[in-house]
């Protein structure tokens, strides 16, 4: 089973395509990436035909939020085709699912050094770079994902789409951790440190959904 991820772009944005796959009993691979920058439109629909006829996409999901004009040209031209509207909850959703594929071992990144062609590997290269680069802000009332000014994540939402439909078999769940922090270290450092554990541990699967700090001689301090 092939599954595609199509994130739409905007102007200044990459149009960027992840396709996954799927065989049983075996782990879901990338088999092939590819992005577009202020494309001619009948040549990429010229190459989406191509890609259909090689790689034979049993399903296509593309992101519906702000153009849907995309997803209904992607019809006519008869994909399998399912629009996704993102929202923050469904964004995090995500998220949450691709770290718990990865941290499971149900999807298996590419190793670049192996790859031969030297487009796939650096389109591999950038995903695997904007995968790290993720990291969730928190304002009033919700957690959001955000990536760093003059950086893209393109490819990063294409592999989010690409793998809606799969879910990890080997996830475990756990309540409650517990993080220890030099009390001599000044409260500036801390926070900074707080923020790196939990960027690391979201995009590495654990989904926190509340978490409190003590500092010497104050009261807990509720950060989500």
């Amino acid at each position: 089973m092939r599954i595609a991820g199509l994130d739409v772009a905007f102007e200044s944005d990459y149009m960027a395509l992840v396709i996954v796959e799927k065989n049983p009993k075996e782990p879901i691979k990338l088999i092939h990436l590819a992005t577009w920058r202020r494309f001619d439109w009948p040549t990429w629909k010229q190459e989406m035909k191509e890609k259909q006829s090689k790689f034979h996409i049993n399903h296509l999901y593309i992101d519906k939020t702000n153009n849907q004009s995309v997803e209904k040209e992607l019809r006519s031209m008869h994909f399998p085709i399912d629009g996704v509207s993102f929202t923050n909850k469904s964004k995090q959703d995500m998220i949450r699912n691709v770290t718990s594929l990865l941290s499971t071992g149900d999807l298996v990144m590419p190793i670049s050094s192996q790859i031969e062609s030297l487009t796939q590997r650096k389109l591999v290269e950038e995903l695997s770079l904007q995968l790290a680069e993720q990291e969730f802000s928190q304002d009033s009332s919700n957690s959001k994902l955000r990536h760093p000014t003059g950086r893209h994540d393109d490819l990063f939402w294409a592999l989010c789409l690409a793998l809606y439909r799969f879910t990890a078999k080997n996830s475990t769940k756990f309540d409650g951790a517990g993080v220890s922090i030099d009390d001599q270290m000044p409260t500036s450092d801390s926070q900074d440190f707080v923020k790196k554990f939990l960027r690391d541990k979201q995009m590495n699967g654990m989904i926190c959904t509340e978490m409190n700090i003590k500092y010497p001689d104050k009261d807990w301090e509720k950060v989500m």
